[in-house]
């Protein structure tokens, strides 16, 4: 099998957490690894008390997601086909809202990969708790290890063939005063 790694990095010390290291001894490039997107209506999240308040008081903790690191690794065989492997490390900011009398925050990130023709091929969820210490307002908050996907490919397929988006999982209400208030 032929294995060829990419880096594709918003964060220099991506690889060096991955333990990866890149192959060159050829100019050819490697192939790309998949797009990765945040949609606009989940990038960022404000969540409330139970009940029908939507004033600032009412609001137990927001989250945005700053950006994240990625890279991937492709594992091919003469023909193409194998698997890339695609590793996410988002970055996501918390703040403790006015209403938030406990000291934590709670909520999901998703990742959803899908083909060139946008249709959904799987989607997980990623549960999230962050603790605020007792004075502390605000939290800038990474996976301790990067998410990591695995991609079947058929020959003559590369990353430019999947999409992966990320966002923070709303409900309706959620979306809704989202859409209301960018």
């Amino acid at each position: 099998m032929k294995r060829q790694l990419l880096k594709k990095s918003l964060m220099v010390g991506l690889l060096g957490l991955f333990g990866l290291s890149a192959c060159s001894s050829t100019d050819v490039a490697p192939p790309p690894c998949p797009n990765i997107l945040i949609p606009r209506d989940a990038a960022k999240l404000t969540r409330f008390v139970p009940g029908p308040g939507r004033d600032i008081i009412d609001v137990m903790h927001e989250e945005e997601i700053l950006s994240f690191a990625s890279g991937c690794e492709y594992d091919t065989d003469a023909t193409g086909a194998g698997d890339v492997t695609v590793y996410i490390l988002p970055t996501i900011k918390s703040s403790r809202g006015p209403a938030n009398a406990g000291s934590e925050a709670l909520f999901e990130y998703f990742l959803i990969i899908s083909d060139s023709q946008k249709n959904i091929l799987e989607k997980a969820k990623f549960k999230v708790a962050i603790p605020y210490a007792q004075n502390l307002t605000q939290i800038i908050w990474q996976a301790s290890q990067p998410t990591t996907l695995r991609i079947p490919l058929k020959s003559g397929q590369d990353g430019r063939d999947f999409q992966i988006f990320i966002g923070l999982q709303l409900n309706q209400d959620e979306l809704d005063y989202q859409r209301k208030h960018r």
